[in-house]
């Protein structure tokens, strides 16, 4: 089993990959990987989409993701 961190950085490399410029939308994310990261971390929890919202701010506070726009837009640093 992977902790919520480790599943939503995950997921955000998978997504990211498939952009040249490595941007995705939060709602991408839970489109193409909500299934995935609940499965990976054995729950779906309460409020599973509020908890990738809690993760993906803490990568942009750690430096990995950047905000493109303010609608929900990430970039993938590297």
């Amino acid at each position: 089993m992977l902790t919520w961190t480790e599943a939503v950085t995950d997921a955000v490399h998978r997504v990211a990959a498939k952009s040249p410029d490595g941007v995705f939308s939060q709602s991408d994310l839970i489109a193409q990987e909500g299934a995935r990261m609940c499965a990976d971390t054995g729950t779906a929890g309460e409020t599973p989409m509020q908890t990738v919202s809690r993760e993906l701010q803490q990568l942009r506070d750690q430096g990995v993701i950047e905000f493109v726009d303010g609608k929900g837009t990430y970039r993938l640093k590297t």
